[in-house]
């Protein structure tokens, strides 16, 4: 148990730390930028700064793990737990300590949980920025994507009506030296 402890302390450290420098470079590059467009900026800026946070919280998860299981923490709560099943009469000073030990690991571990929903809030909330941002620019690219629409039903409804109007004044005869088109007969 003490073994999985450590590597899940160990994977949560490696991950938190491997986060937060990764977010680190994305800040150096976008200081580094200079033609990026300003909601751009904003946004990936506040990525960074988010999972840098979430990172630093992932190490203090890993650190506190680690430090429950090295401590000796662990090995106590295992030999209070086998004293009282034992059954063994235990002095009323030393029970007390017991009691008291097992409230500072009862509020430890709640401390621990605290921050792995600290740790979740902040997913959360990285994943409705992006999705807010992302909507943001879905809606930019369909405006965009229905003006050029209307343009092209403007252009062809044109071409439509000039065709129709073609066929009204019905076929020219030929040589009446009007082919440029300069002025057409009403």
């Amino acid at each position: 148990m003490v073994a999985v402890g450590l590597l899940l302390a160990a994977g949560l450290v490696l991950l938190g730390l491997g986060t937060a420098q990764r977010q680190r470079r994305t800040l150096a590059r976008l200081r580094a930028e200079r033609f990026l467009p300003s909601d751009d900026r904003a946004y990936l800026r506040g990525q960074a700064r988010r999972r840098v946070a979430t990172g630093a919280v992932l190490v203090v998860l890993g650190g506190l793990i680690a430090f429950y299981y090295l401590s000796g923490m662990d090995a106590r709560v295992d030999e209070i737990i086998a004293k009282e099943r034992k059954g063994v009469e235990i002095p009323a000073d030393e029970d007390r300590a017991d009691k008291d030990f097992t409230k500072v690991v009862a509020g430890y571990w709640s401390g621990v949980l605290g921050l792995v929903f600290v740790a979740g809030c902040l997913a959360v909330f990285d994943f409705w920025a992006t999705r807010r941002y992302w909507m943001a620019q879905y809606k930019l690219l369909k405006e965009d994507h229905e003006a050029k629409l209307q343009r092209d039903l403007a252009v062809h409804r044109q071409a439509k009506d000039n065709d129709r109007m073609n066929r009204l004044r019905g076929p020219r005869p030929p040589g009446d030296g009007d082919d440029t088109g300069e002025n057409p007969p009403l």
